[in-house]
């Protein structure tokens, strides 16, 4: 019989194992972008704002769920094709019963890469790994829970000046792992869709 415990080690497993896996291809891929020349064509670093909308479908619970919020991330450019990424998120659900407010927060980091070397449109793909946070409160009462957290996506920039761009649109699946009400394991697959500015800084 496999117990919730052995359910919760087995999820963690799988967690940490993705998780040394995608830390080793950003090792390679990073190792490999300092070893080419950059073109200088990239900024060096660039801090996004976006508005995100989230739809998430939890595991076992029978329906979905929307939320608003928004999310934030520096890059740091090793030239013009690879960038490392920090990227945090803040987001409300909405349509709860009344008097109960959830939020999720998330913490990812990883590689990204540049599919155009055009000056009027990057496109870019990314794959995030970390961690999220789920905090609830109900008529004073409050509860937090930590998991873990992925997003696989990309998007599409549009720069209009040296210094600045639109993030036209970014879509990412957006995985977490926090446990169901009755306290089993559960995952939560949901589409996150963002869209904001991104400020530039270096580069030539």
């Amino acid at each position: 019989m496999v117990t919730n415990q052995n359910k919760r080690t087995i999820e963690w497993g799988r967690s940490v194992r993705l998780f040394v896996t995608v830390v080793a291809l950003s090792c390679t891929f990073i190792g490999t972008a300092r070893t080419q020349s950059a073109s200088g064509r990239l900024p060096q670093i660039e801090i996004s704002g976006t508005y995100s909308f989230i739809r998430a479908n939890a595991a076992h619970a029978g329906r979905g769920f929307s939320l608003n919020g928004s999310n934030e991330s520096v890059a740091y450019a090793f030239n013009d094709r690879f960038a490392a990424i920090v990227d945090v998120g803040a987001y409300r659900f909405r349509g709860l019963s009344p008097g109960l407010k959830s939020t999720i927060y998330t913490y990812l980091v990883g590689p990204r890469i540049t599919l155009s070397e055009s000056r009027r449109i990057s496109p870019f793909a990314q794959i995030l790994l970390g961690g999220g946070r789920l905090n609830a409160s109900v008529i004073g009462v409050k509860a937090g829970e930590n998991g873990f957290a992925m997003a696989i996506g990309g998007g599409l920039d549009v720069p209009f000046h040296h210094h600045f761009a639109l993030r036209v649109v970014q879509a990412d699946y957006l995985l977490t792992r926090f446990d169901s009400v009755t306290g089993s394991p559960a995952k939560q697959n949901s589409a996150r869709i963002s869209a904001g500015v991104v400020i530039r800084f270096g580069g030539q």
